[in-house]
C-alpha cells in the first residue's frame, strides 16, 4: 500500500506534501525575495521538529546560490560585505542557543520568529524604510540574521528590515548572496557541532527536489506576480501556520 511506504520516518503521502511545500515556499521566496523560511518552517516544525532548522538550512543552498547567481548584477556588495562580517558571531551565539532548546522551546522559537518577520514585514510594508543602510546597521542586521537563522532557520527579517524600501531587484539579489554565504557558514556550523544527523539528512532530501524545483518556476513567476496581491496573502498564511504550531506545542 501507498500509505506503508516510508522515507525519513514519513509517510508517502506526507513526503509528498513537504516537497509541495517546499516548492511553493522555494517559488515565492525565488520571486520576492523571502518566503521560504517563513511559510514553511511552522508547518514542518509540527511535521518533525528536525526539519528545522538543519533540514531547512541545507536544502536552502541551492535556492539561494542560484538566485545570487540569477541576479549578481542587483548585488549590493558593500551591504552584502558588512551583513556577513555580523552572520559569524550570530551563528556562534546561535548555535549554543541551539544546543541549550529542547523541542518544545525550538518551536516556540519557530512560531515567534514568523510572527515577528510578519509584524516587521507589515510596519515596512506601511511605513516604507525604517531603518537606514549604514555599516552599522548592515552588521546589526547580519548578526541578527545569523542568530534566527541558525536557531529557528528564519533569518530573512532583519536583512528585509534595512533593505525594506530599496529596489526589489537589489534586495533580493543582495539577500540572496548573503544567504548563501551565510547558510554555508551555519551549515558548516551545524556539522563542526554535530547537529546534523542521518535523519536530518534524510529529511532535507526529502524537501530538497521541490526546494531546487523552486528556482526555475521563481524565474517564470517573477514577472507575474504582484507583489501588493501576494505580500499580503502570503504574511496572512504565515501568521496562521506560526499560530497553529504555536497552540499545537502548548496544547
Amino acid at each position: 500500500m501507498i500509505g506503508a511506504v516510508e522515507i525519513a520516518g514519513l509517510s508517502l503521502p506526507m513526503v509528498l506534501l513537504c516537497t509541495l511545500l517546499a516548492l511553493i515556499g522555494s517559488s515565492i521566496q525565488g520571486s520576492l525575495g523571502f518566503g521560504l523560511g517563513m511559510l514553511t518552517s511552522p508547518i514542518f516544525a509540527m511535521i518533525d521538529h528536525s526539519f528545522v532548522p538543519v533540514a531547512m538550512m541545507v536544502a536552502v543552498l541551492p535556492l539561494t546560490f542560484g538566485v545570487a547567481i540569477r541576479d549578481r548584477k542587483h548585488i549590493d556588495t558593500k551591504g552584502f560585505t558588512w551583513a556577513i562580517v555580523g552572520r559569524f558571531p550570530g551563528v556562534v551565539i546561535g548555535l549554543v542557543a541551539l544546543r541549550a532548546m529542547d523541542g518544545n522551546a525550538l518551536a516556540y522559537a519557530v512560531s515567534a520568529s514568523v510572527m515577528l518577520a510578519v509584524v516587521i514585514s507589515v510596519v515596512t510594508s506601511r511605513r516604507g524604510q525604517v531603518i537606514t543602510t549604514t555599516p552599522a546597521t548592515m552588521t546589526t542586521a547580519g548578526f541578527a540574521s545569523g542568530f534566527m537563522g541558525t536557531v529557528t532557520s528564519i533569518g530573512g527579517p532583519p536583512m528585509a528590515l534595512v533593505y525594506s524600501d530599496g529596489e526589489p531587484r537589489t534586495m533580493r539579489a543582495t539577500i540572496a548572496a548573503f544567504f548563501s554565504i551565510g547558510a554555508t557558514i551555519t551549515v558548516i556550523g551545524f556539522v563542526l557541532s554535530g547537529e546534523i544527523g542521518r535523519h536530518e539528512l534524510a529529511l532535507t532530501a526529502v524537501i530538497l527536489p521541490g526546494v531546487v524545483g523552486g528556482l526555475p518556476m521563481s524565474a517564470l513567476l517573477g514577472n507575474r506576480l504582484s507583489p501588493a496581491v501576494m505580500r499580503p496573502l502570503i504574511l496572512v498564511m504565515c501568521a496562521l501556520s506560526a499560530t497553529l504550531l504555536f497552540l499545537q506545542t502548548a496544547l
